[in-house]
């Protein structure tokens, strides 16, 4: 008998094998999909209005000289971790349910629904908060009174506001 076919009788002896394969199918997914989540879902933008004049000192956003500093704004875009939250539910209530599942049909069928749960949350956090980055208009924000609505709860966003350096 082949190596394959002993390995397969194996499998098959093992009563909800198929059940138990699909969990590790839907774990690994919702690692793999958070682990490129984290990854993937960093970026950052950032304008200084402004600059230096000719004599050496600060001009502001107009071009006119001053002697302020003109303010600089950054913001970097971070992975949520309610989006880890969200993946960590959607295993886990799988879980539960594949439990009180009435055959192994079912089991399945709420596995596979789970991973695909997974993959559109994960995706679509992803594309969103990049998409978000993307679509913000960072030399149109004033940093003197700077407002940034992030893509909450699809990304976390941190924004620093300091004086130009140099000179």
């Amino acid at each position: 008998m082949p190596l394959h076919a002993e390995a397969t009788d194996r499998q098959t002896a093992l009563p909800g094998a198929p059940v138990i394969a699909r969990i590790r199918r839907v774990l690994v997914l919702a690692l793999l999909l958070a682990l490129a989540y984290t990854v993937f879902s960093s970026g950052s933008k950032a304008s200084c209005p402004g600059g230096f004049g000719g004599e050496g000192g600060f001009i502001d956003a107009a071009g006119e000289p001053t002697t302020q500093a003109p303010l600089c704004i950054s913001v970097s875009l971070q992975p949520s971790p309610l989006v880890f939250l969200g993946i960590a539910l959607i295993v886990f209530l799988a879980i539960g349910r594949v439990l009180g599942a009435s055959d192994e049909a079912r089991a399945v069928q709420i596995l596979d629904r789970a991973a695909a749960g997974v993959a559109i949350l994960a995706l679509a956090a992803l594309a969103i908060s990049q998409l978000w980055l993307a679509l913000l208009p960072i030399t149109e924000i004033d940093p003197a009174s700077y407002q940034v609505f992030g893509p909450f709860p699809f990304g976390g966003v941190d924004i620093d506001v300091t004086p130009m350096q140099g000179g």
